[in-house]
């Protein structure tokens, strides 16, 4: 399948998914997640789930790793639509936030954070392979800021659905995970 198909596909599949549904998968995907063999992490670059895509909430995860990594700095993207670009900012509780263009919500100030420095991020996505690669919503800003991270940076998805065998479209500029996490396993690529 090509990405365009995959993306719509997906889509369609996790917006049909009922609330009870969605609440036991993310109950399983969270239990798996806490299970995941970490190394101890100062920096992580998370972000914030679009309720009406259905997308797995990381909130719980992100809560999760800093009670395990005191001292855990949070981060959100802020995407630059202009420059097609992506940077990491700090998210504090009393920090201003705003839905940007693609209703993403995202720190509107907020001290930026290094790619080289995150240890750990979550990457959106509506399907996976099976060797990694994700397919998002298509405009390329993790890929591209995935690529300034460190070689050694975590990369983990959260799927309701199991990876598919490949996607015909995977180019050069695509960065595939460390694991994709489902309500049934965790897959390490």
């Amino acid at each position: 399948m090509l990405k365009k198909v995959v993306r719509e596909t997906f889509l369609q599949q996790r917006l049909q998914i009922s609330d009870q549904e969605w609440t036991d998968k993310s109950a399983a995907i969270q239990a798996h997640f806490q299970s995941l063999l970490l190394p101890p992490l100062r920096y992580l670059l998370s972000y914030s789930p679009i309720p009406d895509k259905k997308e797995f909430d990381t909130i719980p995860c992100s809560d999760w790793l800093v009670r395990q990594n005191p001292g855990l700095v949070v981060t959100w993207p802020r995407i630059d639509t202009e420059g097609h670009k992506m940077e990491a900012c700090r998210v504090t509780a009393d920090g201003l936030y705003a839905k940007n263009k693609y209703r993403i919500l995202e720190p509107i100030g907020g001290e930026k954070v290094d790619a080289e420095w995150i240890d750990l991020v979550f990457v959106p996505l509506l399907a996976v392979t099976a060797q990694g690669f994700r397919v998002g919503f298509g405009k390329g800003y993790y890929d591209r800021y995935l690529i300034r991270c460190r070689p050694n940076v975590v990369k983990v998805g959260f799927s309701f659905f199991e990876p598919v065998s490949s996607i015909q479209d995977i180019n050069h500029f695509d960065v595939p995970l460390s694991y994709c996490i489902t309500p049934s396993r965790i897959y390490e690529f």
